[in-house]
């Protein structure tokens, strides 16, 4: 039977996951064909314009896309405290 990983232990690995996950963001949209797709992403999903529209649960879908960019690019910028904090309160 495999022994249980203690609080610390699984936090460490918590955290591992995270650096490499970050470094896969970083590695995907830093490339020149990554940078162009992250560009549309931006310009597609609401970034840097209004979500607001009148037509019923459009807002609320407009902003469930530009949250997904706006993960992406937190991702790639923020320290893995801060991601780490973000993940700790989503709990």
């Amino acid at each position: 039977m495999p022994q249980e990983k203690s609080p610390d232990e699984l936090a460490e690995e918590q955290i591992a996951k995270l650096q490499q996950l970050k470094k896969d963001y970083v590695a995907t949209f830093s490339t020149e064909a990554g940078k162009k797709v992250f560009a549309d992403l931006e310009k597609t999903c609401f970034v840097n314009r209004t979500t607001f529209s009148t037509m019923a649960g459009r807002t609320l879908f407009n902003e469930g896309m530009r949250f997904v960019v706006v993960h992406i690019k937190n991702m790639m910028t923020m320290s893995i405290e801060t991601i780490k904090k973000l993940i700790q309160k989503e709990d």
